[in-house]
């Protein structure tokens, strides 16, 4: 968002205050094109040059903002219509890429996803939902694919690793490690379902996890 509005640009430096335990090496394949390298590392002890080469993300990635993350943060409305008006690509999460004909530019309307102020809403029930939801999100939908029986041991880059192996990638995964249990996001319920199967005697460490359905975790 700072590179869009000008206050960075790609020579901007990047520093992060962590402490000395924190600091461990990422590997390549769990970075995505969003990620920010860092440059400089400030620890209680030492201060890290990284010496990353890697590219900085140059603008917002909008295939990864969804539509309720555009009503709770208005200022991407305005730096969305900018940049559909720069004519880029500003389709958002979740918004059908295939419905745009090669070579046809379509525009997509800047008040998608809002509603009358008297109209309720999807969030409106969510917030309710959200108490006995297992996701925290609201009750699960068809897309959803449970994960459980995670190790209690185990990190978010432990599944995030073992998903792009089996080629199982999710739009959106909510970890969730005190509960050992994961919640994985998909395009439609038939991507969801095929991930199911897929994931289907995944193994973490000793443990064999559990995948199903969000809704038919939900109903048990």
């Amino acid at each position: 968002m700072m590179v869009s509005i000008g206050a960075v640009s790609k020579e901007t430096p990047v520093v992060t205050i962590v402490h000395d335990c924190q600091v461990v090496d990422i590997p390549e394949e769990l970075l995505e094109e969003h990620d920010i390298a860092v440059d400089y590392i400030l620890t209680p002890t030492r201060v890290i040059t990284t010496g990353c080469e890697r590219p900085q993300p140059m603008g917002i990635t909008w295939s990864k903002i969804s539509r309720e993350m555009m009503e709770k943060i208005p200022v991407l409305r305005s730096l969305r219509a900018r940049e559909q008006q720069a004519g880029k690509d500003v389709t958002l999460q979740g918004e059908h890429q295939h419905l745009r004909e090669p070579g046809r530019q379509q525009a997509v309307p800047l008040n998608a996803g809002r509603r009358p102020p008297d109209t309720p809403g999807p969030e409106a029930n969510s917030m309710e939902a959200a108490r006995g939801s297992p996701a925290g999100e609201g009750a699960p939908l068809a897309a959803d694919v449970y994960v459980g029986n995670l190790p209690r041991d185990a990190r978010v880059s432990d599944l995030k690793r073992a998903l792009r192996e089996l080629g199982s990638v999710p739009l959106r995964l909510t970890w969730q490690g005190l509960q050992r249990r994961a919640f994985l996001r998909y395009p439609d319920s038939a991507a969801a379902q095929q991930a199911v199967s897929c994931l289907q005697g995944l193994r973490l460490g000793t443990d064999t996890l559990r995948v199903a359905l969000a809704r038919q975790q939900r109903d048990k």
